[in-house]
């Protein structure tokens, strides 16, 4: 991997580490997430581990690739730890496209490190991977992630009714895509 591509002046994309199991545990089991997630339940800390051991960092092989965000600045006591993470998931390499998700540990949410993120990723994606275009299921509940891939250039281009079952109801999710030329 190219670090130039996947590093800016606020943050840095890396592959997981075994030292990263702590903050993947935080964020699979942060209930807040799991509707974006779908996960249904928590998650071990050997489930996790087994993920980070069986993930070889390779789209191809994988189908996914997750990367740590890591936040840049010299006087952060975080410079080094992560502090959330992005995904690319059920990647085709066929048609080169990729779901695209986020996401980054409370402290650290409204300091444009998502958007930085995701502009390094879908750098990556386009110039690493060739991917053609990346889509996100985004809860219309979910402001924050309503900004970030709207700011982002993302297109809206569907709803999904009742397609999310919530202890109140059903709740329709939206598609955002963006497509690199």
């Amino acid at each position: 991997m190219t670090l130039q591509l996947l590093t800016s002046a606020t943050v840095r994309l890396r592959p997981m580490e075994a030292s990263d199991l702590p903050l993947i545990y935080q964020l699979e089991n942060d209930t807040r997430l799991w509707n974006a997630a779908a996960n249904t339940q928590p998650l071990s800390r050997g489930t996790i581990e087994k993920f980070i051991n069986a993930s070889t960092g390779d789209i191809y092989k994988d189908g996914q690739l997750r990367m740590i965000i890591e936040k840049r600045e010299s006087e952060c006591k975080c410079e080094g730890k992560g502090v959330g993470a992005i995904d690319l998931i059920d990647f085709s390499p066929r048609h080169l496209r990729a779901e695209i998700g986020i996401g980054l540990l409370p402290e650290y949410q409204s300091q444009r490190l998502g958007t930085e993120a995701l502009r390094l990723m879908e750098q990556y994606a386009s110039q690493a991977l060739f991917v053609h275009q990346l889509y996100a299921y985004v809860d219309p509940t979910n402001e924050i992630s309503l900004r970030l891939f709207t700011s982002a250039g993302y297109q809206r281009v569907g709803t999904l009714h009742d397609w999310q079952k919530t202890p109140e109801a059903y709740q329709h999710i939206l598609l955002f895509q963006k497509i690199f030329h």
